[in-house]
Formats: structure tokens, C-alpha cells, sequence
């Protein structure tokens, strides 16, 4: 008996961790290492002529590209939108590399200004880099 207790509660420990451990199984794909990004990568066409695709779903029609999805020409982007969005990659490439990274819509713009006083030299950010990344979490920052 004596025997028998420890290896039958081993036994229900590792079970138990094991179907904790074992991932969902959803169609949804992970999400990405930082979502918090507000800037608008692509523009809305200026008319939506709805239609009704497949299964009565409603898709777009006009002038369409793949799959009957009607495209929208890109629009210009302004200096600081490619700025912010250079600055998400920087961040999520060089600021997780020791920590997880925090949404930059928990802090507001000066309190990241302050954060990247210390943390950007310990990063190794070139001036470039700092810029961007200020600019990305500008951006996205707390009001």
C-alpha cells in the first residue's frame, strides 16, 4: 500500500498537468505577438457594393481581385505611420528579447518616452530605431 499511494498520485499529478498542458483546438490562428496597433495598414474602398457570395454570405462585388473580394487601391502613408509601424517591428523584434512585452496602450506617451530613456541603450537601439519605436508606441499609447 505504502508503494502503491505515491505512484497513484504521481500518476493523477501528471495527468492532470498533462490535459492542462495540451492546447485547444480552435480554427482561430494565435494571435500575434503584439495586436495593439491601431494604425489603419490598409484603406476601406470607397464604395461597398455588397452582394451575396457562397451560402448567403454577403462579400463584396465591382471591380473584384481573388475569391470575388472587391480590392482597394493602397493609399499614401504619412511619415509617421511608416515610422510607427517600422518601430512595431523594432519592438516586438528588440524589446521581447528579455521581457515580454508590455501592450503599449497601457502607458501614455511620456511614461514611454521615460521607459525608452533607460531601456533603448540597453537594447542597443540606434537614434533611427528609438525614433520609430517611440513613434510606434506613440501611437498606440494610453490617452
Amino acid at each position: 500500500m505504502k508503494k502503491i499511494l505515491p505512484v497513484l498520485i504521481s500518476g493523477i499529478f501528471i495527468w492532470g498537468c498533462a490535459k492542462k498542458m495540451t492546447p485547444a483546438k480552435s480554427e482561430t490562428p494565435p494571435p500575434a505577438a503584439n495586436t495593439g496597433s491601431v494604425i489603419n495598414n490598409t484603406a476601406k474602398p470607397a464604395e461597398a457594393n455588397t452582394g451575396t457570395g457562397s451560402a448567403g454570405v454577403n462579400t463584396p462585388t465591382g471591380s473584384t481581385g481573388i475569391e470575388g473580394v472587391k480590392t482597394a487601391a493602397p493609399r499614401e502613408r504619412s511619415a509617421a505611420e511608416t515610422a510607427a509601424i517600422a518601430g512595431q517591428a523594432t519592438f516586438n523584434a528588440k524589446c521581447g528579447r528579455c521581457h515580454g512585452l508590455k501592450p503599449a496602450g497601457d502607458y501614455t506617451a511620456i511614461r514611454w518616452a521615460n521607459i525608452l530613456a533607460v531601456m533603448a541603450p540597453r537594447a542597443n537601439l540606434t537614434e533611427e530605431e528609438r525614433n520609430n519605436v517611440y513613434e510606434y508606441v506613440k501611437a498606440n499609447a494610453k490617452k
